[in-house]
């Protein structure tokens, strides 16, 4: 059962918990879940597209010596942004990153910086305690083991396959 209320001029739906990740949608206030207009983008060819980046990110990181790590974390934090909301890795797979907030207008520099971050960590991570030998390296793994695998249960769970970067930046990942 859902019932609807105004609040603050957004639409707001309340739903048992066996329906709480269905029809992702953001207001003003944070996560709300109403009907989307856009259909979610196929898992594999998501995942296909961010691995392409990260192998673009990796060889940013080992080719640029000295300013490897800092270039590779811009490329990853601005990557949607580049080539009208098409990191290389989702032109290649032919999907784009829209923004909910502007009507499906595409993923700004702001909004890709926003939804990327967590990834971005797993490389500041890395150059803060990878040297650590053994355990620096160990620890960075798990986390991001523990990021992607997290992020990926979101997605696969999630109606319109919005991701926890996705909330924070209130886009969305749809083909092309």
């Amino acid at each position: 059962m859902s019932t609807k209320e105004e609040n603050s001029g957004t639409k707001t739906k309340k739903k048992d918990a066996n329906a709480f990740m269905e029809d992702v949608e953001y207001g003003r206030e944070g996560i709300v879940y109403v009907d989307s207009p856009y259909k979610k983008a196929d898992i594999i060819e998501r995942y296909l597209a961010r691995v392409i980046d990260f192998i673009i990110a990796a060889a940013i990181y080992v080719l640029l010596r000295g300013i490897g790590p800092v270039a590779a974390i811009t490329y990853l934090l601005i990557s949607d942004a580049l080539f009208a909301g098409q990191s290389p890795g989702k032109r290649i797979v032919g999907m784009k990153v829209i923004s909910l907030d502007r009507d499906g207008a595409t993923c700004d520099f702001k909004e890709s910086v926003l939804r990327n971050a967590i990834f971005a960590l797993i490389i500041v991570a890395y150059f803060l305690i990878g040297w650590i030998p053994y355990l620096g390296t160990f620890v960075v793994a798990l986390a991001a083991i523990a990021i992607f695998f997290t992020e990926a249960a979101i997605v696969y769970n999630d109606g319109k396959g919005v991701r926890f970067g996705d909330r924070i930046a209130r886009t969305m990942v749809i083909k092309a």
